[in-house]
């Protein structure tokens, strides 16, 4: 026959012509992994070769991942393209699909693995926040395409894969093959017509051998809207009369002190519980930054947090005990220990591990490096009884907060003194720094002192200048202001006393020495710029606590200001003008106040922040503010309890002065029964610090009880 001299045409396509039966089928989905809080409305089904999804998600990068199983019933061999294979048809959700192994042989009689990744990749718009969710149908796609050919994948290709688009190479040569037909018919105008069929049944197989086999995903997915833990909680003042809107003075920001217009205090506290960072925590407040504060509330257990928890293994402060007549935990550190800048905890083994380590020896000269610091009174780097070392003894001895692991209130992560002594006005702060030990003389009425208002310095000797008056009882009115004195009758000294107040035979004072003045001394203690260098011993533990237990989820925490707040209502005889040295509240803070709700905080350096190089905090965490305690309370008694913080059964620090007495420095706590308390420095109370969300912290669920907690993204 005529045709045949094509034939080897023909021949040279012959390795395609191949019927590659089409036989591919989906054999089962099954869900492999989940980033975020993606959630599955229904579990997948597979009808009719596609894959039906429904999907809910509810932030940027939420994302869920399918493991997907295809079979090969067919007895050609397959090439699986893995490029270009998503048609994205959604600006919010990205696929992603990958093979399982590193080869794209598809095998006939086999089955391959493919992982599909569903990611939302774009947050809604402003317009679209107050919808309870936005569906988007992603139906049909995505196209796997799977080629099918008769022609085995060569064993250097399955050892060093290489991904190709085979579907454009058959395409390629379909069009070859038509063009060899046309060819073939133009060279051969004579051909008959049973030559035609013959060719044209030749070819068949060539367009079908460039066939593709789709896998469909039909995917709805909703992209939900859930608000924020400071909507509900303002959202909580429409609903009934726990919620109170604070229209006062605020300062949530360092430097700015306004009338408040977001802030909503929870009188309700005690039904307003948070699962966050693995902790349970009761809300209190909205910030007027629309971040939301929280207090700590111990652990969860089986998912809850509820008042019936026991105790559990926290950070205990020890005992108070005495030394050389020195309260508080007064140690002897004359020897060489090892000293760390903070520690990590053992719960399990109950001890501790000093962290940035070096030998030091406590003097007058080396003391102010030690300050602050942490020691086994060793040179070992780990015990089970930690030492704070706080403040200025004498040359051999420092007052210090000793700690131990034990078990502790559910509601603590333990127990602490505020600071290590209540000897300085001082040790209000939760910083601080020059420390002046208050000092007591018995004055009997037989020696005469002389007293002076001023004094000069020259030389290293103070003289009293000014007005003077001789003095040998401490009788109500007879010191007036006649506040500095050598304690002998020239009135010439190395260091001056500088007496605060006076009962009938005791005189309490500070020493004052370098040529300082009580101006100085207050500055140093209260009013500086620079007052805030030494940690308390509640902020040591704090600081170290957050470190090992919330440090990953600092971009959580909104930088909020803390409130130290040691403004001064009145000052007595602290004052060298005529204070009254018989009044016992020789300082009194604005907490003394009883019924004070304005949490405005005026100072500076009573700003703990982030941000305040003046109050700068190392962590977004510190303590309560007895002003926010009382803005819990349902009315202005101190009497009445807060309804909110009452779970504890153990009293426990805000972070607010409240008076400075001729005994010693005063705090303000709150009682086991929610009520407020007061409080000596040195005094082992418990330790609940608190934190402030971000305003875009989300609720995922829960409805805020104790058996069902909001929990926070």
């Amino acid at each position: 026959m005529k045709y045949l001299k094509y034939l080897p045409i023909i021949f040279l396509f012959l390795p395609f012509m191949v019927f590659a039966e089409e036989n591919l089928t989906i054999s089962s989905v099954e869900k492999v992994g989940v980033e975020g809080y993606t959630e599955e409305i229904t579990t997948p089904t597979i009808e009719n070769d596609t894959i039906k999804l429904n999907i809910k998600m509810y932030d940027v990068n939420d994302s869920i991942t399918y493991k997907i199983t295809i079979n090969n019933n067919s007895d050609n061999d397959c090439y699986i393209d893995v490029n270009n294979m998503i048609e994205d048809s959604s600006s919010y959700i990205d696929y992603n699909l990958s093979l399982v192994g590193d080869y794209n042989e598809f095998k006939s009689k086999s089955n391959r693995e493919l992982l599909l990744k569903i990611t939302y990749s774009n947050a809604v718009d402003n317009s679209l926040l107050n919808i309870n969710n936005i569906s988007f149908n992603a139906s049909n796609s995505i196209k796997i395409n799977v080629s099918t050919s008769s022609t085995p994948i060569e064993e250097e290709k399955i050892v060093n894969p290489k991904t190709t688009d085979y579907s454009d190479i058959i395409t390629l040569i379909c069009i070859a093959a038509v063009i060899s037909f046309v060819a073939i018919i133009f060279l051969n105008k004579d051909i008959n017509k049973s030559t035609l069929v013959i060719l044209a049944f030749l070819l068949i197989p060539v367009v079908y051998a460039a066939s593709t086999w789709n896998l469909n995903v039909d995917a709805t997915i909703e992209i939900a809207y859930r608000p924020t833990l400071n909507e509900t909680v303002r959202g909580l003042s429409k609903d009934n009369d726990c919620m109170v809107k604070y229209d006062g003075e605020v300062t949530d920001q360092v430097g700015v002190t306004k009338t408040a217009e977001n802030v909503y205090f929870d009188k309700c506290v005690n039904q307003r519980h948070v699962i966050f960072a693995g902790f349970c925590w009761q809300v209190f407040r909205t910030t007027e930054t629309g971040g939301t504060k929280l207090v700590y509330n111990g652990e969860v257990v089986d998912g809850k947090c509820e008042s019936t928890r026991g105790d559990h293994i926290g950070i205990v402060g020890t005992e108070i005990r005495y030394l050389n007549d020195l309260e508080a935990t007064a140690v002897d550190l004359s020897e060489e220990y090892l000293y760390g800048s903070t520690f990590t905890y053992d719960k399990t083994n109950k001890t501790f591990k000093l962290i940035d380590t070096s030998l030091g020896t406590w003097s007058d000269s080396t003391y102010e490096s030690l300050l602050g610091k942490f020691t086994c009174m060793s040179k070992s780097d780990t015990c089970t009884k930690l030492y704070n070392v706080n403040s200025y003894g004498d040359d051999k001895i420092a007052f210090t907060s000793s700690y131990r692991i034990d078990n502790t209130n559910y509601a603590q992560i333990g127990t602490s003194p505020f600071n290590g002594s209540d000897r300085s006005p001082a040790l209000a702060g939760y910083m601080f720094n020059k420390v002046y030990n208050y000092q007591w003389k018995f004055v009997n009425g037989g020696t005469y002192y002389k007293f002076a208002d001023s004094v000069t310095y020259n030389d290293g000797y103070y003289t009293l200048s000014g007005n003077k008056y001789d003095i040998r009882s401490m009788a109500s009115g007879m010191v007036k202001n006649y506040h500095y004195t050598c304690w002998n009758s020239s009135g010439e000294c190395n260091n001056v006393a500088y007496v605060f107040q006076t009962s009938s035979t005791e005189a309490y004072y500070i020493l004052l020495s370098n040529g300082e003045t009580i101006t100085d001394a207050l500055d140093g203690m209260l009013f500086g710029d620079d007052v805030n260098k030494y940690n308390s011993s509640i902020k040591a533990i704090i600081d170290a606590w957050y470190s090992q237990e919330l440090s990953k989820y600092s971009n959580y925490f909104e930088d909020t200001v803390f409130c130290n707040s040691r403004n001064i209502l009145a000052i007595a005889g602290w004052n060298p003008d005529g204070g009254d040295t018989a009044k016992s509240r020789t300082i009194e803070f604005k907490n003394s106040n009883p019924f004070r709700r304005d949490i405005s905080c005026t100072n500076a350096i009573d700003q703990f922040s982030l941000s305040n190089n003046k109050a700068k905090l190392k962590y977004p965490v510190a303590l309560m503010a007895e002003e926010e305690n009382y803005n819990l309370s349902p009315s202005d008694t101190l009497e009445s309890p807060t309804l909110a913080l009452v779970s504890t059964n153990f009293d426990w620090w805000t972070m607010s002065p409240y008076y400075f007495l001729n005994m010693g420095m005063y705090m303000n706590g709150v009682n086991a029964n929610g009520t407020s308390s007061v409080t000596a420095t040195y005094s082992v109370d418990g330790v609940r610090p608190v934190i402030s969300l971000k305003t875009n912290s989300v609720v995922l669920s829960g409805n805020g009880s104790e058996e069902s907690p909001w929990k926070i993204k």
